[in-house]
């Protein structure tokens, strides 16, 4: 390496870069002026490591201008300047700094704050989101609420309607039911009214009783049939029923006796069972009546003392008059009257078994004949006369189906036209009750007879085989004999001189 060789003993070095002072902002026209160079210490000794040397006379002129001597306190004084500048410079760098700094940190604070915003805005997110789903079950279980509520409400409002619509239906039903049930029964009335074969007071008075027989085979009889043990009873019962009436007899004493018995029998069996005490009744009524049909048949004066039982029994035990009643409209329907031949759609056959015809052989279903019935139905109606003219001993109570009834019946059946049957039905109430029509109406009586004498006996059609010539002869007698003698033949009351 070619070593460099120093001629010129006043070298000018330039100011060490590493210098602390700040040569952009000195004023070079002041620093480079023709004097001569002020080196520091700094810069000789920086010279020296270069193995430079610095002469006191070197006057080389540099072609940049030179720095300008400055004393110590001129230097000292810009070096003031100088530190001053750097300071602010400093002072402003770190200012500046401090600026970026607070930026950067009010930045990152945004960012941590818009980070924490962010995931407390995703927590409430999914706060929300939770509460969005609770709220959206929540709704969702009102709408199924409601749609099921609505269902139902309207189920029940289409139930509602149908039962409304049903009920409407059924009541407009009944209605229609009962307006036609109202208009047949208005044109039975008026039928009725209009019949000649029907008395539309006697079927009221018949239908009265005769809700008794209804009640029993209602409710009575299936358990009758049903229940072993009443039915024991009842079999046990019936017997003293039945021996007593076929004892009675026309002696006053042994009727008393016998209707003593029959109620003693009949109080100590409703003390034990109303059921058993109106089983009984009707028991007592259709085996009375049984035996009216035997006795009556047999004798006439049958019906007296069979009436005055009757009697005697209706008045302490008033029941047994419905059941009684009811058995004997039913057994002749003459007694109300009724005839069943207003109808033309009926056979004969069928008109026969209204009118209580029995059967004399129930093989081949063959009827009686005509004065077979008429002798049987004259003996119910002959009881009837009978139990309505009884009177009472001394002592006993009032009859509860006195004489104006057989003056009602006789009314009734002399109103509408004859029948076959008529004339001997009449002559068997006047029999036994003439007498006491006669005393209970004394005017009017008499006057009823003129009218069957004179205009209604003409007017009775006999038969074809004149089976009802002799009861229209004997009616005919009867009346005859009254308006001859002033007196009425009737059968009496007493023990027949035969017997």
């Amino acid at each position: 390496m070619q070593s460099i060789k120093i001629t010129n003993p006043n070298v000018f070095t330039p100011p060490d870069v590493d210098s602390d002072i700040d040569y952009d902002s000195i004023d070079l026209s002041d620093v480079f002026k023709p004097t001569k160079y002020v080196y520091t210490y700094k810069h000789k000794m920086n010279l020296i490591k270069l193995g430079c040397a610095l002469g006191s006379r070197d006057d080389y002129k540099l072609k940049l201008k030179r720095y300008p001597r400055a004393t110590d306190e001129q230097y000292a004084s810009k070096y003031k300047e100088h530190l001053q500048k750097l300071q602010e410079q400093r002072q402003k760098y770190l200012e500046e700094e401090n600026k970026k700094r607070e930026q950067a940190r009010k930045e990152a604070e945004e960012i941590l704050a818009s980070l924490k915003k962010t995931a407390l805005e995703d927590k409430d997110e999914d706060d929300d989101d939770e509460a969005f789903e609770e709220e959206l079950r929540r709704q969702n279980e009102l709408i199924e609420a409601a749609i099921k509520y609505d269902k139902e409400r309207t189920e029940s409002e289409l139930a509602a309607e149908k039962e409304r619509e049903e009920k409407e239906k059924k009541q407009k039903e009944e209605e229609e039911k009962k307006r036609k049930a109202e208009a047949e029964k208005k044109e039975k009335e008026l039928k009725l009214q209009r019949s000649s074969a029907t008395s539309p007071e006697g079927l009221e008075e018949y239908k009265k009783h005769y809700a008794k027989i209804e009640y029993f085979k209602a409710t009575l009889k299936p358990k009758l049939a049903n229940d072993p043990t009443f039915r024991k009873q009842i079999f046990e019962a019936r017997r003293l029923v039945k021996r007593t009436v076929a004892q009675l007899q026309y002696k006053h004493n042994v009727i008393l006796e016998k209707v003593e018995l029959m109620y003693n029998h009949l109080t100590s069996i409703k003390a034990q069972s109303q059921e058993a005490f109106e089983v009984l009744l009707n028991f007592l009524a259709k085996a009375f009546l049984a035996q009216v049909k035997q006795e009556v048949h047999a004798t006439p004066f049958a019906a007296y003392f069979l009436a005055r039982f009757a009697y005697l029994l209706i008045s302490t035990i008033p029941e047994f008059l419905d059941y009684l009643m009811g058995r004997l409209y039913k057994r002749c329907p003459y007694l109300i009257p009724q005839y069943h031949d207003d109808d033309p759609t009926l056979a004969v056959d069928e008109i026969k078994r209204r009118l209580r015809y029995d059967y004399t052989n129930k093989e081949d279903k063959t009827f009686q004949t005509f004065l077979q019935h008429a002798e049987q139905q004259k003996c119910y109606v002959m009881f009837y006369g009978a139990l309505c003219q009884t009177k009472p001993d001394p002592g006993q109570p009032e009859n509860r189906y006195p004489i104006k009834h057989a003056w009602v019946w006789l009314a009734r059946i002399c109103n509408m036209p004859p029948r076959e049957i008529t004339p001997i039905l009449v002559l068997g109430l006047l029999e036994v009750s003439a007498e006491r029509l006669l005393e209970a109406y004394p005017t009017q009586t008499p006057k009823l007879f003129r009218l069957i004498r004179e205009k209604i006996l003409p007017m009775y059609p006999k038969c074809d085989n004149n089976d009802n010539v002799g009861g229209i002869t004997r009616l005919e007698m009867f009346l005859d004999d009254y308006f001859k003698t002033g007196q009425v033949k009737c059968i009496s009351e007493s023990l027949p001189a035969q017997i």
